[in-house]
Order: structure tokens, then sequence, then C-alpha cells
């Protein structure tokens, strides 16, 4: 993939030297802003970190959070728990294993221990999801715009399995736009967050999934699926319009890749919305063939004529893709080591970088070496702060979001919203990727490891 032609060269060992010096400097600052003891985020912090010591209890917890929302009585609360957690009974706490075996079913410390379990479960689920009511989630935003950061809302749900569900998908996209953009917009300006280089962006952001707005979003029929996803899909274009709001199309499975893509472009390339910039879509680099779809989609947006934004991140979906290939005997879609994931990011953020005009680049990551490396090319190329952002998710990663903030970049925080306990798959499929063996924000609990080996670049830490 070529680099527009007026890019300057960069040394590789200068980039090296600059993206080094960039994380060391953010993780000292970091160090500085752990939680203190009396902090609700650093009681949260050490029951993650207490899971992670061990993966047995780590998948057990998360199993337990995943069918929390099936179990409608404290009897089956109680069984889930035993029967879930009599597997790992020798790595848990003695107070944790006194209160299991004290606390059986149709009893009365059986009912306190499930009212416990389901609080406990709501009350993280509630550190990671904005809210379920359009005043929990106005109220969410207000506080990440009072902080100096922009967002972008994303509405939670199941598959959607009948045309009523996708009508109501998209209306809720559409009374979000028309009810929250005018509130929004009445907010004091702030220039680093409510521009880019090239002048105002919308303070409201949405992103969603193509594949909620028909019950027949299959691969096998792409033509058919595309004409049921463009005729909700237009209206939603029609409203972020009119309301400015950038509309973003997430990605999903590998299976859905291809016709999201599909669907993106052929709509953004009709004469009603060819012009319209405030559009996005992500490309996720643990997948091989990111780098082409990164060279397609710039040989588009070229042929288009008008810009979009492109969220780059690594990806969430990579146990899922992993176990469904290798059970049905399927070469396997994505990398299967993380450091591939982590060198495709920094390859594909300089494409980004090197064709800014084009695709504008937002770095989805909590991996202060993926950070660091972008800010380092940005200062290598002359790509101002303006030109690109950062986005993390809502409730991970605060202190590094705000740090990178006042550092006078624009931080964007992917925001989900909607009912708690429905909300629970997202919870558990964002804390098994960001508490992974492989995980950055896994390993910066770890004191065991350096920071040199952390912060190493891909292809060394994946030698080492």
């Amino acid at each position: 993939m070529s680099a527009s032609s007026s890019s300057p060269s960069i040394s590789e060992s200068v980039l090296e030297r600059a993206t080094q010096r960039n994380a060391r400097e953010l993780w000292d600052q970091l160090e500085r802003r752990r939680p203190s003891v009396f902090e609700r985020r650093w009681w949260d912090d050490h029951i993650l970190e207490w899971a992670m010591a061990d993966e047995s209890v780590k998948v057990q917890m998360f199993r337990f959070v995943d069918v929390l929302p099936m179990l409608k009585s404290h009897e089956s609360v109680t069984r889930h728990l035993q029967e879930y957690f009599d597997e790992v009974r020798s790595q848990l706490p003695w107070a944790v294993r006194l209160g299991l075996d004290a606390s059986q079913p149709n009893t009365v410390l059986g009912k306190a221990l499930a009212l416990n379990a389901r609080t406990n479960a709501a009350r993280m689920a509630e550190r990671f999801i904005a809210g379920a009511t359009p005043d929990e989630v106005l109220q969410s935003v207000a506080r990440l715009n009072k902080l100096g950061q922009g967002f972008t809302l994303d509405l939670l749900g199941e598959a959607t399995i009948s045309e009523k569900e996708a009508d109501a998908y998209q209306q809720q996209y559409l009374t979000l736009m028309q009810g929250l953009a005018p509130v929004v917009n009445r907010w004091p300006a702030n220039p680093r967050i409510d521009a880019d280089d090239s002048g105002p962006i919308p303070r409201v952001n949405v992103s969603l999934k193509l594949s909620a707005l028909t019950s027949r979003f299959r691969p096998i029929d792409p033509q058919g699926s595309a004409e049921a996803v463009k005729v909700r899909l237009r209206p939603l274009l029609r409203a972020a319009r009119e309301h400015d709001v950038h509309l973003h199309v997430d990605m999903e499975q590998y299976a859905y890749k291809r016709l999201t893509f599909e669907i993106f472009k052929q709509v953004l390339m009709e004469d009603e919305f060819r012009d319209f910039k405030d559009v996005g879509i992500v490309v996720q680099t643990y997948q091989p063939e990111a780098d082409q779809d990164l060279a397609d989609l710039l040989e588009w947006v070229r042929e288009r004529g008008t810009s979009i934004v492109v969220r780059l991140v690594k990806g969430a979906y990579w146990d899922y893709e992993t176990i469904n290939a290798r059970e049905r005997g399927w070469p396997i879609p994505v990398y299967q080591e993380k450091w591939q994931s982590d060198a495709a990011f920094e390859r594909l953020t300089r494409v980004l970088f090197e064709n800014v005009q084009w695709l504008r680049p937002a770095l989805g990551s909590h991996n202060l070496r993926s950070l660091a490396h972008g800010v380092a090319l940005a200062e290598q190329l002359n790509v101002p702060p303006s030109a690109w952002e950062v986005q993390m998710l809502y409730g991970m990663a605060d202190n590094q979001a705000q740090l990178f903030n006042e550092l006078g970049y624009r931080v964007r925080i992917y925001t989900p919203f909607g009912e708690v306990l429905p909300g629970m798959a997202y919870l558990v499929r964002r804390l098994l990727e960001n508490t992974s063996n492989d995980s950055f924000l896994r390993h910066t609990y770890d004191r065991a490891l350096s920071r040199d080996r952390l912060l190493a670049k891909p292809a060394a830490a994946g030698r080492a």
C-alpha cells in the first residue's frame, strides 16, 4: 500500500526512538495516577486483578455473568454460583468458599448471596454501560464532555431476528439523534473535541451495526441483504445530516466483514450521500486481510471524492473466530499471536497517517505502545493533533483517556447504552478481550513484567 506523495520518508530507528520516548513518558505519568484505596475504582480493579490471577477462576466468573440475565429466581442464581465455582473451589479465597458452602438455595443466606451476586454484576456492568434511559445516557455523555472528551454511542442488544426488531433498532437511533443533538449542540464550545484540522465536526457521534438493520443479514445473499439494510440505513444517514451527527459503522464477526464493507460503500456512493463526510467505518487489525481491506477502502474513497473516518482497532471477537473456525474445519481468519495484531495496528496506523486527507484516523486502543507509536508517526509525518483522535472504551483505562486529553489530543469514548442485563454479552466480550493473557491492560497489573517488555516493538515481543 503506497503512501501519499507528500509524506516525508521516515527512518525506522528514529521512529522507534520517538515511540519509546513517548511511551515511557506516558507510562511515568500514568504511574502517578493510580486510584487510591478510598476510590470505588480501586476495589473494582482489584476484583478484576484477583480474577485474572487464575485463568480458571476468570472463565467461571465470566460464564456466570454471561448466564445471569437468564436466571429468574434466587434459587437458580445460587445454584449456578455453586455449580460454576465448585470447579475452581481450591483457587477461591477461604471467605468465598465459606459463603458458598453456607448459602444453599431456598435459605435466607442463599437469597442474600443471589441478591449480592446480581447487584455486584449490575454494578460492574454500570461501569462499562452508560445507561438504559435517554436521561441516563445524557448524564453520562455530559460527564464526558465536562472532562473534555467526545463520545460515540452504541446501542446494545441481541441479534436481530425479526423485521419488527430491525424497525425498533432503527427507531431508537432516529429518536436518539433527534432528541440528543439539540441538547448537546447547546453545550459550551470546546475546540479540541468540536473541530478537526479542516473545521467543525459533529458533537453527537453514534455507532451502529448494519446486521441489526435487518433480520435477513446473510452473506450468502449479498444483494438481498444489502437492499434490506439500505432501506433502513438511508433514513439514518438523512437524520445524521439533518441533525449534524456523525454516523459510524461498526465491524462484527469475520463472516459479516465483506458484506458490511460492500453495503457501506454502495450507499455512500449514491448521489444523495456521496458528499457526506461525517461517516466512518471500522478496520480490525487482528485479521490478516486488514491490509487489503484498508487498501481497497483507500481506493474507493479516492473515487468517491469525500473523506471518511476509519476507526482502527485490533478486534474483540478473537475467541469466537478461533473456536468457530476450528469447530468447522475452516481457516482461522485472525492472527493467532497477539504481537501480530499489534504489528498490523502499527503498520496500518502509518497508512492512515500517510493518507490522512482521505482516511481520517481514529486509533481505538488502550495499549500505550500502540498509541505512543501513533503519536510518534504523527510527529514524523507532520500530522497535527487535531487531524486524528484516540478512542477508548467507556469505563476502561479512564486515566489513559484523561492523560491523552490533557496532552492536547482529541479523545472519544466508545459509549454503549441500553438495558444492563441484556448488555451482559457485551460486558463479557470486553472483559475477556481486556483481561486476556496478552492484554496490555492485564499486564499493567502484573508488577513482575518489566516496562521494557510491555513497550517493546511487536516483532521483538513476538521473538521474546
